[in-house]
């Protein structure tokens, strides 16, 4: 015979999904709260602000595909979560945030991803470093040149490029 199931919230049935799919929701609901006060000229130019808010709508989609999915398909139940990954993405965000207005993203991006690289106890530094000064030099080249954002690259005393 089976369980009764009882009236109100449907069982979970993927508590992974479901509890991934929260986080990353209020993650980009909390970005698109932030965003909401810098302005957006139109849809058809880009601003500084256009390609996060379109990334944050993504994020979003998915956090709620995900809590969808955590009780439509049977999946993990939580696990501990480990500290040191959690730690180093963590400050790797931080980091970026408050060294960008202050260094330009060239710098905060490159300690950016060598932070981030750092949560994995596998990291090898050569890797890291030709990594993240590929993404550098790529992100420079997308956000500068291609797409001609109006974000400092580097700022040094008295100059910004």
């Amino acid at each position: 015979m089976a369980p009764e199931r009882r009236a109100g919230f449907p069982r979970v049935r993927g508590a992974q999904d479901a509890l991934g799919g929260v986080v990353v929701a209020v993650v980009a609901a909390a970005v698109l709260l932030v965003l909401s006060r810098m302005s957006v000229a139109s849809y058809s130019a880009f601003s500084p602000a256009l390609f996060p808010r379109i990334c944050a709508w993504g994020l979003l989609l998915g956090g709620l595909l995900l809590v969808a999915r955590g009780f439509l398909k049977d999946g993990p139940g939580l696990e501990r979560v480990p500290l040191r990954p959690a730690l180093f993405v963590t400050l790797a965000i931080l980091v970026f945030g408050i060294v960008t207005p202050v260094a330009g993203y060239a710098v905060a991006g490159l300690l950016t991803v060598v932070i981030g690289g750092l949560a994995t106890p596998e990291m090898r530094p050569r890797e890291l470093a030709i990594v993240s000064l590929a993404l550098i030099a790529g992100s420079v080249g997308l956000f500068s040149f291609v797409l001609k954002l109006s974000i400092p690259i580097l700022i040094l005393p008295g100059v910004r490029f």
